[in-house]
Parts: C-alpha cells; structure tokens; sequence
C-alpha cells in the first residue's frame, strides 16, 4: 500500500480532529467517494463502494452534525493559513449555480449563470492562491430571498463580507483581494480597508466616481485622450492600460485602470495608489483561476451532485467537496499539470482509496 505523504496526513489529522470516531470514518469514506468514483456520486454508491453498503449511517452522517460541518471548514482554513502565512495571497470571491429540478429541495430558486438563468442552488465561493497554486477557501450556500424566511436570508454581499471577516482572523496581512463587478460594492471594498488588505476589483461602466472634484461615470472618462500603456501577458493577452487616480464615492481615494483590448473598455479598481498597469493586470488575471475552480469541483469532485433536501446536508455536501479537492492537490504535489482531470486520473492510478479509507487518525 502506498504511504500517504507528510502534509496529506496532517491534513486529514487537522479535518478528523473535530469528528467523533464513527463520524471520521463516515467522512473517509464520502471523500473517497467524491475523488474516487467517476460519476453519480450517490450515497447510496459511496457506501457500496467504500463504506460496507451503510447506507443508513452515511446518510445520517451527511444529514445530521451540521455543527461539525462548520468546524470541518475552519479546520481545513486554519491548516492551509498555517501553510501559507507570510507569503503573497490571493482571496478570490465568486458565485456559482448547481442545478437541480426536484420537489421540496430548501433553498431553491433561480439565479444567474453562464448559461443564462438556472434553477436549483447556488453557492458564494472563495479560494486562495499562493504560488501558483490554488486551494478551496469556503463554500457557503446562498438561498433566493423567495425561498428562505426572513431571519434566515442573506445577501451574496452578506455573504461575502463574512468569508472575509473570518479569513482576516486567519490570513496574514499580505492579502489581495479580487473580485469582479457583482462584489464591488462599498461595503465590501471598506471592510477590506479595514482589514488593511489591499484590494483589485472589476468596476461596472455605469459606476460613477470624482476626478479633480467633477462628478463624471467611468464610461465617459474612457473616451478622452489618455496615456495607455501596453501590457502583454501572453502572445493572445495584450492590453492597452490606463490609469487615474479618483474619489469613488463613500469609499475614498482608488487608482481607476480602463483597460481596452478588442471588445468595450474593462474598468478596474484597486485602493494600491502604486499599483501600475501592468501589475494590475497580471494579478487580476488570476482571478478567472476560481472560474476553473467552480469547473473542476462540478466536472469531477460531484459539487452538483447532491442527493439530499435539506441546507445543512447541502452545506455539508459543500464543503467536502472543498475538502476532497485540497486532498487532490496535496496528493499531486509534483504534478505540474493545470487539468485536474489528469491529477485525478494519476492519483487514482498511484494510491488506493483504502490508504484513506482505513486513515488512523492520532489527534
């Protein structure tokens, strides 16, 4: 049997810990499934496969101990802000919609995707990057206002301002922000102020900021005649960048980038005065990294394929599905490769499940 590796280990030692034995194995073994099973990734497939046909106490696993899942995610956050801390990170905040069709499901509705308007669930994501790698931050559910009491609503932006007050008790200060037009609103860019991170947002055309005490909207400032710079990132990425520095209302000063390429012109943002064109352009590019994110968990880590009603199980599905994807990148150390299909397929090849299956936790 292969050994898994040092930080493997201690990250399963680090999720475990705040499990109760039956429930350690349960998870195991619903981690193996969501790495180790191609496709239709029912509960019911899991425990055949890995958990004995305990179909019964899987499920509970999966539907109960919502207070566990919560734990589970600050754990795996806690051991990948060990990892990284004090180094340059990257916090990437996104949404992204799961669909489903079935009857009595909470928290379904109808929310905006790629393909247009979806209906099923939805999650706001967060990953980090550090070193050219990327890992899976949290997942946390987001419920139509249609769908949910109340008490019980929360905006995206709620949503998103808590991700980022929880990462800031954990992350260290050398922190970059980035977001795309949907998250930039004042009260996330002022919170991140506050965390004294520094922040690179997309800017909506109709946006409208001061410029030597004239009220003007971005649009307008790109049609004058401005000092552009080209920035090539590749040999099919070249950008024709410009910048101002303005007062973005109830926010502050903000160093404005209306960048130009082949369509409209993109606006960008960023509380870093210093911060030139080709800098912003080369960090905010690795935003797009959580949109092959939210690809890879649905394509191959079961992220929409949820065989439960409830939230809790929902959101316990979730952040599993986080877990199991960190898994993959510790296991694949060495694999350069940027598919995660292929990190899967080799991982599958090189180590047994049982070598997670039969995991002896020493916490």
């Amino acid at each position: 049997m292969k050994v898994l590796s040092q930080n493997v280990r201690e990250y399963l030692t680090s999720v475990l810990g705040v499990l109760s034995s039956p429930q350690k194995k349960h998870c195991l073994i619903y981690l193996c499934g969501l790495i180790w099973i191609v496709k239709f990734r029912s509960i019911r497939m899991i425990a055949g496969q890995f958990g004995h046909k305990d179909t019964d106490g899987l499920h509970n696993f999966i539907r109960h101990t919502s207070n566990k899942a919560k734990r589970i995610a600050t754990a795996s956050q806690d051991f990948l802000a060990a990892r990284i801390r004090g180094q340059a990170v990257r916090l990437i905040l996104d949404d992204t919609p799961a669909p489903r069709n079935g009857k009595k499901i909470d928290g379904i509705g109808w929310h905006h995707g790629a393909k247009g308007i979806i209906k099923g669930l939805c999650a706001v994501t967060a990953v980090v990057r550090v070193g050219g790698q990327t890992w899976a931050w949290e997942i946390v559910e987001y419920c139509s206002r249609k769908s949910v009491p109340k008490d019980v609503f929360r905006s995206k932006v709620e949503i998103a301002a808590d991700i980022i007050r929880r990462a800031r008790e954990t992350l260290g200060p050398t922190v970059t922000v980035l977001m795309d037009t949907w998250y930039s609103c004042c009260e996330l860019l002022k919170l991140i102020n506050c965390c004294g991170w520094r922040y690179i947002v997309a800017l909506k055309s109709n946006r409208n900021v001061y410029i030597n005490g004239r009220k003007t909207s971005v649009r307008h400032l790109a049609k004058g005649p401005r000092h552009y710079e080209v920035v090539r990132l590749s040999k099919k990425k070249t950008y024709r960048v410009a910048k101002l520095i303005v007062e973005l209302p109830k926010v502050g000063t903000v160093a404005l980038f209306i960048s130009k390429q082949h369509s409209s012109p993109r606006f960008f943002i960023s509380n870093d005065l210093n911060l030139t064109p080709s800098q912003m352009i080369s960090i905010y590019d690795e935003r797009f990294k959580i949109e092959f994110f939210h690809k890879d968990i649905k394509q191959f880590l079961g992220f929409g394929e949820l065989f439960v009603r409830s939230r809790h199980s929902v959101q316990k599905h979730w952040i599993l599905v986080a877990v199991a994807y960190n898994l993959v990148v510790l296991m694949s150390p060495k694999d350069r490769s940027k598919n995660l299909r292929r990190k899967i397929d080799r991982l599958r090849l090189k180590i047994p499940a049982k070598c997670i299956t039969r995991f002896k936790c020493k916490h």
